[in-house]
């Protein structure tokens, strides 16, 4: 697999581009605000015909980005099931210390139509097997995103854990209980890369050993 980031503005959101061996199909996973010309830019330069969007959960500065990446490509989206709701008013979905902040970047937001992923949901794309994997915590429908082509596989584990990190719990919808639960899953999970939400990528077996979280 191939693996391509931009990062967004707000937040310094990770966004991934992600083919398979042999394909020019590929995947975008998160939509940082804004994201979109640093994916158009990748999609240039390799060649790529965007397929579907994956979100790794619902909050603002992960789906802002959807309107315009939507405008350029007309394309599926995929979000954790409970984390629906946040699409309809992003704005209210983080702390009141975000809200100034936001107010500009949601005047024009007009929710799309999702596609709700389940836990255990596999999503077929362009070589591509995408499995979801519920893991709440940092929001309710937050997900690990499990990618698996020709025997390679790589995570996406958005805010979940990072390089030496894990997501906070104290926003709206967090659950210190259900992020210790899906913190536990993850310790189950095959030695593979991660990439996560933000800063750096990383491995699981590496975080096991050196994250202070586990």
């Amino acid at each position: 697999m191939d693996v391509f980031a931009t990062r967004a503005e707000f937040l310094e959101v990770n966004c991934y581009a992600v083919r398979a061996e042999g394909h020019d199909d590929a995947i975008f996973v998160d939509s940082g605000f804004d994201c979109a010309p640093g994916l158009a830019e990748i999609v240039e330069e390799e060649n790529l015909v965007p397929r579907a969007v994956f979100l790794t959960h619902g909050h603002p500065d992960h789906i802002l980005g959807l309107t315009n990446v939507l405008s350029r490509w007309e394309v599926p989206v995929y979000l954790g099931a409970p984390d629906r709701y946040r699409l309809d008013r992003p704005a209210e979905t983080l702390s009141p210390q975000f809200a100034p902040m936001l107010e500009p970047l949601v005047k024009d937001w007009i929710a799309p139509e999702v596609n709700a992923l389940l836990d255990a949901q596999t999503v077929e794309v362009s070589g591509l097997t995408i499995t979801a994997v519920a893991a709440p915590g940092h929001t309710e429908g937050s997900t690990l995103l499990r990618v698996q082509a020709d025997g390679e596989e790589i995570i996406f584990t958005g805010d979940v854990v990072f390089a030496g990190a894990i997501g906070r719990v104290d926003l709206p919808g967090g659950d210190a209980s259900a992020m210790a639960e899906s913190l536990q899953a993850f310790t189950t999970l095959p030695d593979v890369p991660i990439y996560p939400g933000h800063g750096p990528g990383s491995r699981v077996g590496h975080e096991l050993a050196t994250n202070p979280f586990f």
